[in-house]
């Protein structure tokens, strides 16, 4: 697909995605996805390296599939945000921020970049133990973030009509992407990133974890439940715990609820894509049961079940949306808002 235009490009991603899990679900994410593709294909036009690495069809669809909930309601939450503050300071001090959590390369914030309004969301940050340190050098054992932070080659730049005065692809995003090197496991972690993020940090942020590992979503609860200023969450688990937290009789505690890592860890794993350990459908009841723990953890205020209203601070509600096919059952999105809620969000919209 090197030499076509643009249209069969986006023609081809669109047969690609005909039958995808969501598509009827989600028509107008996937159309605007669609459209972001391209965008990326035109940033990125004339440094091939740089597109090759970015654009894995299998991996960039898998991505979107997998995201499109959470763009969604992602969207839903920063259409229905009052623009009029967001436009309260000069500084945006009253505009979004969106922390994309275990972001990888960082798909989801890409296509967040290009679908929400540049107006309301003042930056997305990356979060990811694989970057190199900001303003540091990028060694090989770190993720490559040229895409991000990457010089646009000036013959591209001098031979566009017009010419672009942008040096780098940093400034290209329509809403600023920034990496920040974290391992969100470290104990320290949630009070570093307290301190230095969410204590500085003016308007709401919208936490994101899609596809987060065992214990790692258990943090992401963590940050949502530690932070008043974190307005809405976003968390897709993915594989459970590793069998070493029940070897050590662990028990996990988020929020108000623990529960013991015994009845939720495994002893498997992917490399690669490749799954060793016991067959996956023996895991479905297990994944059920650390889907269902995760939810209770996310504290928003009484517990629903006996409580007034009155106590409530939030909404939380756990969707099962089918994404996986072939016998994958990691199709659980947990969805948290705190108060004043967002209509679209709960009104009986997937």
């Amino acid at each position: 697909g090197v030499g076509w235009t643009d249209e069969k490009f986006a023609s081809w991603i669109s047969e690609e995605l005909a039958n995808a899990p969501g598509r009827n679900t989600y028509p107008t994410i996937f159309d605007q996805a669609i459209d972001a593709i391209i965008k990326w294909r035109q940033r990125f036009r004339g440094n091939p390296a740089v597109w090759k690495r970015i654009f894995k069809k299998e991996r960039v669809l898998k991505e979107l599939i997998e995201s499109a909930p959470v763009l969604h309601s992602v969207q839903k939450f920063v259409s229905n945000y009052d623009e009029s503050a967001g436009q309260t300071t000069e500084d945006g001090d009253n505009m979004i921020t969106i922390l994309d959590l275990c972001s990888g390369k960082g798909y989801l914030s890409m296509f967040l970049s290009e679908l929400l309004p540049p107006e309301k969301v003042k930056k997305i940050v990356l979060v990811d133990k694989a970057w190199a340190m900001c303003n540091s050098e990028v060694l090989p054992h770190h993720m490559n973030w040229d895409h991000i932070y990457g010089q646009i080659p000036q013959e591209i730049r001098e031979n566009q009509i017009p010419p672009i005065d942008d040096i780098s692809y940093f400034t290209t995003w329509p809403i600023p992407l920034h990496t920040s090197k974290q391992d969100i496991k470290q104990s320290c972690n949630q009070r570093q990133m307290k301190k230095h993020f969410f204590n500085r940090t003016k308007g709401p942020i919208l936490v994101l974890a899609v596809h987060l590992c065992g214990t790692l979503s258990l943090r992401a609860v963590d940050f949502f439940n530690n932070n008043e200023n974190v307005k809405m969450f976003c968390l897709k688990p993915c594989c459970l715990p590793g069998m070493v937290h029940a070897q050590r009789d662990e028990i996990f505690t988020i929020g108000r609820h623990s529960f013991p890592a015994l009845d939720v860890c495994s002893n498997g794993s992917f490399t690669k894509n490749n799954w060793s350990g016991p067959p996956r459908w023996h895991l479905e009841k297990k994944f059920d049961l650390w889907s269902d723990n995760l939810y209770k953890g996310v504290d928003v205020g009484a517990e629903e079940e006996n409580s007034n209203e009155n106590f409530q601070t939030g909404r939380k509600e756990k969707r099962e949306i089918q994404i996986q096919v072939d016998g994958g059952f990691q199709n659980t999105y947990l969805l948290a808002e705190r108060n004043p809620l967002t209509a679209g969000l709960w009104n009986g919209e997937i």
